[in-house]
């Protein structure tokens, strides 16, 4: 029930973002994203998808005595989301320029400045979706602000134009496999999560 909640709404936010880009083209859908007034604020956001909102969730755990299967779950979920991405960046797409390095006249942002190269998949988009859906599953009451929150993660890497629409929509997509797959798998076996 969980799972297919947050592909619902990770879907609907993907066709809404590519029907957008598509309809406008790529550049001047990056260029559209500079008329949202909150680029500074989406720095805040972006970090909702590293490592330092992983020591958050970390700190989380500890504080409600998470159970040995949850933290395997979170550690093993949380670094395939974070490699697997790494991997389509390092050795099979090393070539693909971010937004910021091909389109003229954006804003370019210095804070957390990632490589010019390097762009598909979003690495923050597939974490950040990770940790929607290991968070819903443990707070189902608050899983529409969850998936809020990783739907924004991706959002911001498209604002601050460190990438394009496809690299977020395949981060996302990766994140929500792997959390899915990591709850199937590795999670408490009390309870399922809804991920049947």
């Amino acid at each position: 029930m969980i799972f297919r909640q947050a592909a619902a709404a990770f879907a609907l936010a993907s066709f809404l973002l590519l029907g957008l880009n598509w309809a406008a083209g790529s550049h001047e859908f990056h260029r559209s994203l500079d008329r949202i007034p909150w680029f500074g604020f989406m720095h805040g956001i972006t970090i909702l998808g590293d490592g330092l909102f992983a020591a958050a969730i970390a700190l989380w755990l500890v504080l409600r005595r998470a159970t040995k299967s949850e933290w395997i779950t979170f550690i093993l979920g949380f670094a395939a989301a974070a490699l697997i991405p790494q991997i389509g960046k390092n050795l099979i797409w090393p070539e693909v320029l971010r937004p910021y390095g091909v389109v003229s006249g954006i804003k370019h942002s210095p804070w957390f400045e990632p490589a010019r190269y390097k762009s598909f998949p979003s690495g923050h988009s597939s974490v950040g979706a990770f940790f929607a859906l290991f968070l819903a599953y443990r707070v189902p009451a608050w899983r529409g602000v969850f998936f809020a929150l990783g739907i924004g993660v991706g959002l911001s890497r498209m604002v601050l134009h460190y990438h394009w629409v496809h690299d977020v929509v395949a981060g996302w997509a990766i994140g929500l496999c792997v959390a899915w797959l990591a709850e199937r798998t590795l999670g408490p076996k009390q309870t399922t999560h809804g991920t049947t």
